[in-house]
């Protein structure tokens, strides 16, 4: 039988045709395999469409509000309050029930109310403890003590609330203003001024008199 030959090969005839015959039937068993079916050789590409925005990122809570929707936000919440001169409403966002703004918004010197649980005593301690980062255990108590002798009540809405002033060391030119107001016997909200002493100093009355103008539904 003759040899076939092409450029640079030479095959015999039976060997041709089997290759032929074989052609049409991988073409067909290889049709059949599963698109996805990942092969040796594929190189593969993926186009990810672009979406119109970018998704919103978890934060735990959603973002500030301004002044009118703050409104609202209180309401939903049971929380009213007076704003006093000078301050501006910045609305609630996450656990904040409200968020206040002393003098231009720009300076973010912010007074928050948050609810939470815990003595007196254990949330000064704590608040104390952010203004002698490193302060040995028992002089962070001590002062603790000393601004909780120190410490004014007013009535809120018929509710005895506590009014710290809270300073660090001698230098320290940072200082926290806060208050608690009992909710119930499991809670209480919480209200905190945390920035210079000197504006801590001057807007205390301002902060006592918004704290006695909080009322809440439970």
């Amino acid at each position: 039988m003759p040899l076939l030959r092409t450029p640079g090969r030479v095959r015999h005839p039976a060997v041709a045709d089997a290759i032929w015959l074989a052609v049409p039937v991988l073409a067909v068993a290889w049709g059949c395999r599963p698109a996805a079916d990942v092969r040796p050789d594929d190189i593969r590409s993926y186009a990810v469409p672009k979406t119109a925005e970018p998704a919103a990122l978890a934060t735990g809570g959603e973002p500030s509000k301004g002044p009118a929707a703050a409104q609202a936000d209180r309401g939903a919440a049971g929380l009213r309050y007076e704003v006093p001169d000078g301050w501006t409403d910045a609305g609630a966002s996450g656990m904040r029930l409200a968020t206040l703004l002393i003098g231009p918004p720009a300076d973010r010197l912010e007074v928050t109310v948050i609810p939470a649980s815990g003595t007196l005593a254990g949330n000064v301690e704590r608040w104390q403890g952010q203004l002698d980062a490193g302060a040995e255990p028992a002089v962070v108590k001590e002062r603790a003590d000393a601004a909780i002798t120190a410490a004014e009540t007013i009535d809120v809405d018929g509710t005895p609330a506590t009014i710290v002033l809270l300073r660090g060391g001698a230098d320290a030119e940072e200082a926290i203003l806060g208050a608690m107001i009992p909710v119930n016997d499991a809670a209480a909200l919480f209200v905190k001024f945390k920035g210079e002493a000197t504006v801590a100093t001057r807007e205390r009355e301002r902060f006592a008199r918004f704290v006695s103008s909080i009322r809440w539904k439970e």
